[in-house]
């Protein structure tokens, strides 16, 4: 019995120190902001990033309405969105929407959808689409746009 607890321990370890590692580098992946290829900004501001997915700043243009796109909560990259660029909590960001849409200020919240291609594929089809995404996860179809002059993989790149 003795020597199957040593086994099991043993065994175990380098699964937890797996884990551990995962969950670091994960934390490592940095999320970049994503815009229709279409769409002919090339960087945006932290302030106007916010200003967006915050329903303050609702077009492009003139002729090209912004179209955000969030993930669920729960996912990296919403967790992103709202420490730091909304500087808000999962429930303070409820609160803030319904308010927002109820008062006839935005005429809806960004659209949250369950998984990163889905905010590809959202992007991909909205001219004025924007979305936070994990560098990784970004394919073809869409355009990296730098924050505050800084691209992903910068060492001063905000959304680490």
């Amino acid at each position: 019995m003795k020597r199957y607890r040593t086994y099991l321990i043993a065994l175990a370890i380098p699964v937890l120190a797996a884990l551990v590692s995962t969950t670091a580098a994960q934390q490592e992946i940095e999320v970049a902001v994503i815009v229709n290829p279409e769409n002919p900004v090339s960087s945006i501001s932290s302030a106007d990033l916010r200003r967006i997915f915050a329903g303050d700043k609702q077009s492009w243009s003139n002729t090209l309405p912004v179209f955000a796109v969030v993930r669920q909560p729960e996912a990296r990259e919403r967790r992103v969105l709202l420490r730091q660029v909304l500087k808000m909590t999962e429930p303070e960001y409820k609160q803030y929407w319904l308010r927002k849409v109820y008062s006839g200020e935005a005429p809806q919240e960004p659209v949250a959808v369950y998984s990163n291609g889905m905010q590809l594929e959202a992007v991909r089809a909205k001219r004025g689409g924007i979305a936070l995404i994990s560098v990784q996860d970004v394919r073809a179809g869409v355009k990296i746009i730098k924050v505050d002059g800084y691209s992903p993989g910068s060492p001063d790149y905000p959304f680490k």
